[in-house]
């Protein structure tokens, strides 16, 4: 009698043990499945594979001026796209007004250059639209060793670090000059500026910004900035 009942005792652990088994395969199952879901970006894990699939993000032009090389897009700041339709009505008139111009271009420039938060990385240098050709080279690899020297890559729309934001900008003056280009004493435009930030993080509030004309075109560009008045 006592051996029947031994038996009885270990059939029932077999049939629970054949039980756990099925559940655990069951759950194994759900989760492999789940897990193929979230890889396809569906499902409640779709989250997990967020920063892990290496797409870039997409950047939009929203409006450009062509024969100027003066772009937005929908990674810009809303002041950035009112400071471009400003500019843009400037281009636009049939005489355009050179010291205006000057100005706005003056502006954009540092505007572009200290937003820091909508650029891609540090080689996504802000103003080079509005800086000579000339020394572009120069002035990009300053940028990117200096004021763009800590910023942390955002290829994949991830990043963390907060930037600097300009918030708005006061042109304090803009009077007629000359530059020295090159063998050339060419006539300039010197625009003072100040600005703001959305969160100041100790970076220039001021500067002064030289502008002139590119050679054989209507394009004028900044050859020399200084972050003082």
């Amino acid at each position: 009698m006592a051996r029947k009942v031994m038996t009885e005792k270990k059939k029932k652990r077999n049939v629970v043990k054949k039980i756990l088994l099925t559940l655990f395969i069951i759950a194994l199952l759900v989760f492999i499945g789940l897990v193929i879901a979230g890889a396809l970006h569906k499902g409640p894990l779709k989250g997990w594979f967020k920063g892990k699939e290496n797409v870039p993000i997409e950047i939009k032009v929203l409006d450009e001026v062509k024969d100027y090389g003066y772009k937005i897009s929908d990674r810009d700041t809303a002041y950035y796209k009112e400071e471009f339709a400003k500019l843009k009505e400037i281009i636009n008139e049939k005489e355009v007004d050179e010291k205006k111009y000057s100005e706005y271009v003056a502006r954009m420039f540092v505007n572009d250059l200290y937003t820091m938060s909508t650029k891609v990385n540090k080689y996504d240098v802000g103003g080079i639209e509005y800086y000579h050709v000339d020394d572009l080279d120069d002035f990009t690899k300053s940028v990117m060793e200096n004021i763009y020297k800590t910023m942390l890559d955002d290829t994949y729309g991830t990043r963390e670090q907060k930037l600097p934001e300009v918030k708005s900008i006061e042109t304090v003056s803009v009077n007629e000059t000359t530059y020295k280009l090159g063998t050339n004493t060419v006539k300039a435009y010197e625009v003072k500026l100040k600005w703001t930030y959305v969160n100041d993080m100790g970076y220039d509030t001021q500067g002064t910004v030289i502008v002139v004309q590119q050679n054989g075109t209507e394009k004028w560009s900044v050859v020399d900035f200084q972050p003082k008045l």
